[in-house]
């Protein structure tokens, strides 16, 4: 146990345990130690400590005094336990839980619209009714596009896997995104406007992670131009902007746009800007994969104007394989 301390905090006797856990100048606001140095009784906390390296964990502390032959209280042990194996596991738990309840409410949403549309279908064959036939394949083929998404979602979410770098041109990768969806804003009457030709802008990234998540960003933004009835035309537009030290990746739609709640709410788990449509695992997860690369993902939009997401991400990997976090996995 001292050896598994000594690695993460150091040897600095007679320092305070503020300083080693916490890295700071000023006392806890309640010190366990102090407390039981006052009265004597035991005390137990749960604390979130910086080791040497910086990372965060979950320790339990507790304390028990020492007395002297007289009974006075000449010194307090302080024991700690590090908890934040349990942890993550019971946020991933409670993620879990989330996930299921989310998943199903929008999967039985997904199956009530196919019912639907194949009801649409057969009877457009029973009356003959080519128009009423294509209205129903129409959402039959909706419903299964989004099956088909909500399943990638799900399988980038359970697993993790290290980030694979390697150095391409970020134009292409977004012509690339771009055309994935052509085909679906084609069918709903959507504009698109890819990236315009220029010179080769060579970024070092994870290519199929980065690809993923400006796909949701791209996905994202035809599905405000569908639900948005207020217009009677729909764009996206897609660019790409070299910026030095960085490469930006700009996704513009002119669909329903959101309000600031819902701004500030992007990128959280479960949470989706389309409302009971969506799992909120698509923005989560590009969110997630632009901040492993050490990039942000910034979001503008205004109700009934329209909504911009900018991605920027460094052009060079500044992190150590050793030091990279998993990242959600693709299937």
């Amino acid at each position: 146990a001292n050896r598994l301390f000594k690695e993460d905090f150091g040897e600095d006797i007679g320092c305070h345990c503020y300083e080693i856990y916490k890295h700071r100048d000023e006392p806890c606001l309640v010190c366990p130690v102090a407390e039981t140095f006052k009265d004597g009784r035991s005390r137990q906390s749960e604390e979130v400590v910086t080791s040497n390296s910086g990372e965060h964990m979950n320790v339990l502390v507790q304390t028990a005094p020492m007395r002297g032959l007289d009974g006075e209280i000449t010194a307090v042990i302080e024991m700690s336990t590090n908890i934040t194996l349990i942890r993550q596991l019971q946020d991933q738990l409670a993620s879990l839980g989330l996930l299921v309840g989310s998943i199903s409410h929008s999967i039985k949403g997904v199956l009530a619209a196919l019912d639907g549309g194949m009801y649409i279908v057969n009877s457009g064959f029973q009356k003959n009714n080519p128009k009423r036939i294509a209205e129903g394949w129409d959402i039959v083929q909706r419903n299964v596009r989004q099956i088909r998404s909500m399943a990638l979602d799900i399988l980038y979410y359970a697993k993790d896997r290290e980030l694979e770098f390697a150095s391409f041109d970020a134009r292409l990768l977004a012509r690339e995104a771009c055309s994935k969806i052509e085909h679906k804003a084609e069918e709903l009457g959507i504009e698109i406007e890819g990236p315009s030709g220029g010179e080769a802008v060579i970024v070092e990234a994870d290519e199929g992670a980065m690809r993923a998540a400006l796909i949701n960003l791209l996905e994202n933004a035809i599905d405000a131009c569908r639900i948005d009835k207020r217009k009677e035309t729909h764009k996206v537009s897609f660019s790409v902007a070299d910026e030095g030290e960085k490469v930006a990746f700009i996704v513009e739609d002119n669909g329903v746009g959101m309000d600031r709640e819902t701004r500030e709410k992007v990128g959280s788990l479960f949470f989706s800007s389309k409302g009971q449509e969506g799992t909120g695992l698509g923005l989560f997860i590009s969110n997630k994969i632009v901040q492993q690369h050490g990039g942000t993902l910034d979001v503008d939009s205004a109700p009934n104007v329209g909504t911009t997401f900018s991605v920027r991400i460094p052009k060079r990997c500044a992190t150590p394989p050793s030091e990279r976090k998993p990242m959600p996995a693709e299937g």
